[in-house]
């Protein structure tokens, strides 16, 4: 206690000493009151009394889930031909439009065809003509038969009458060959599709003569259905991606670049013989159905190649929270108290995650509210109500 030696002087001075110790104690006594009035209902509270934490909850399920490589590729053509003239000549119908779905064998352009027609003519005449004197020396040369069996011809004439007989016979399958070439060339003065696909800008128009030299071509034709799509991996994954595809397990699917939506679903077709060691990836290749035409030569696309199938425990990623021993979760006991547990997994797909130990199929996990809990304490539970990868549906949206 503090002791305060004043000299009083005068009424007010008296008033001020008696007056301030009064009014300091006073300032004390109701400070203490108005603690223990405030604290006095928490120290009442029992165990069972604390409010329970309010949280949100998925059951989690025995699942099949893929293992998936994601990456970036871009759609290529099966097939993409430049369709070139095999002759000279000029171009008198192209019964084609740019941009045209055509099918194996349309035809495409059409060349004047006169001069072939002439060359194929004079072609057929001459091996008339050396059919004819190939006829007159057969018939010559059994003549020379029968007189030379009678002793009036000799032998070296026989001979030579034979030796005719022969050269003409092969002077007749020389035309034949000729033949055959000129109507191979006037073949040629329609041009056809080589394959179906869609066509692409004309590089030659009716009027212009065209070459057999010529590197530009007529039109080039694209196969579109089936399609491919040429995307690349990581090298050191390349012992799953051949067991997958040994398997048939290896299905690659497509979307747009920015996840938006779903464009197809095909086939890994063919792996690379060698590993890029430039940059250490390996070029791989699938096959897609593209009837609809979704996919177009050039176009980037996203790609999940499926490496493997596995089933298991599955919750969502969200679920799982990262701490300094590694993962864990929160599980809802029967009394509506949860525990934390330590989480292992196998691999996480889409914001989905397989765990290999902690959880088991029909346990409640904690979504939302982990930050407010911890081991042991109440919760109020609400069934989570956005979708099984750990996002909000739009009506639960705020």
């Amino acid at each position: 206690m503090r002791i305060v030696i004043t000299r009083v002087n005068g009424t007010a001075d008296m008033i001020k000493f008696l007056v301030q110790p009064l009014a300091t104690c006073c300032m004390r006594s109701l400070f203490a009151a108005a603690v223990n009035v405030i604290a006095a209902p928490f120290g009442t509270l029992s165990a069972t009394e604390i409010p329970a934490v309010p949280v949100t909850a998925i059951v989690a399920h025995t699942e099949t889930i893929d293992r998936v490589i994601n990456g970036i590729g871009t759609v290529a053509p099966l097939q993409s031909v430049t369709v070139r003239p095999r002759v000279d000549g000029q171009v008198v119908d192209m019964p084609f439009t740019e941009g045209q779905m055509v099918e194996k064998g349309d035809v495409l352009l059409r060349l004047d065809d006169r001069e072939l027609l002439s060359a194929l003519a004079s072609a057929k005449a001459k091996q008339a003509q050396d059919e004819a004197q190939l006829n007159s020396a057969r018939a010559d040369a059994q003549r020379y038969v029968a007189l030379a069996d009678k002793g009036v011809a000799s032998a070296a004439t026989l001979e030579q009458k034979t030796a005719s007989s022969e050269q003409y016979a092969a002077a007749v399958q020389y035309d034949q060959a000729v033949v055959e070439n000129a109507k191979t060339q006037l073949g040629f003065a329609t041009v056809t599709a080589p394959l179906s696909g869609r066509t692409g800008f004309k590089q030659v128009d009716v009027g212009s003569v065209v070459s057999a030299s010529s590197t530009t071509g007529i039109v080039t034709i694209t196969q579109m259905d089936p399609i491919a799509v040429s995307f690349v991996a990581p090298g050191d994954r390349f012992g799953e991606i051949r067991h997958a595809l040994v398997k048939g397990i290896a299905e690659v699917t497509l979307t747009s670049t920015d996840s938006s939506r779903t464009l197809a679903k095909g086939k890994l077709t063919t792996l690379d013989n060698a590993v890029d060691t430039a940059t250490g990836s390996i070029h791989l290749k699938a096959s897609f159905d593209n009837k609809a035409g979704i996919l177009w030569p050039g176009l980037p696309v996203a790609t999940t190649l499926t490496v493997e199938k596995r089933s298991g425990v599955v919750v969502p990623d969200k679920a799982l929270a990262r701490g300094r021993d590694g993962l864990y979760a929160y599980v809802v006991r029967s009394d509506a108290t949860v525990e934390k547990r330590a989480v292992k997994t196998a691999f996480v797909t889409g914001a989905r995650a397989l765990v290999t130990e902690g959880i088991k199929d029909g346990e409640q996990v904690v979504m939302d509210g982990q930050s407010r809990i911890g081991d042991g304490a109440k919760v109020s539970v609400t069934p989570w109500s956005g979708s099984p990868i750990g996002e909000l549906t739009e009506e639960a949206r705020p």
